[in-house]
């Protein structure tokens, strides 16, 4: 038997395809998602949050003359504030002494109506209220409410607003 030369051919080399391509599909949705992350994180950072609910402290002299009234002397605690909206509404809270409150009443509404202490809405912890509606030359409405803070001391709240 006679061997017989075979002619080798080469064999053509084609580049082959690597993994990077899958590497970089796996990697790129988790890289996408956290790049979603830190720009929602910024984002949140850099953006105004806070709700205007439109109340703001005011002085409590422009609150008692929106009212009519003037700040009563010898009280604690003064705090006031405006909530505006279409029709202002004051509010102011003060601690007074139970024996002055009356008097205090009085002085601010000359013409009436005096406190109460009957009808003065559900909360069983008020003692005395009024409500006083618009008088000639004023364009507000006041509303107090006065409970007892111990033996001496009263909480007043104060509202005055435009109906």
């Amino acid at each position: 038997m006679t061997q017989t030369q075979t002619e080798t051919v080469p064999e053509v080399v084609r580049p082959g395809r690597t993994r990077w391509g899958m590497f970089t599909a796996i990697l790129a949705v988790p890289t996408l998602g956290v790049a979603a992350l830190i720009a929602l994180l910024v984002a949140w950072l850099f953006t105004d949050d806070s709700v205007d609910t439109g109340v703001r402290k005011i002085s409590c002299a422009e609150a008692f003359a929106y009212g009519g009234a003037k700040p009563p002397t010898g009280a604690r605690d003064l705090s006031c504030v405006l909530e505006a909206a279409q029709n202002p509404r004051y509010e102011a809270r003060f601690l007074l002494r139970q024996t002055e409150v009356s008097a205090w009443v009085a002085a601010s509404y000359p013409d009436g109506p005096g406190l109460r202490n009957v009808q003065c809405g559900g909360d069983t912890e008020i003692y005395a209220c009024m409500n006083r509606g618009a008088v000639a030359g004023q364009s507000a409405s006041v509303q107090l409410e006065v409970t007892y803070d111990g033996p001496n001391w009263s909480v007043v709240r104060f509202v005055a607003f435009t109906e």
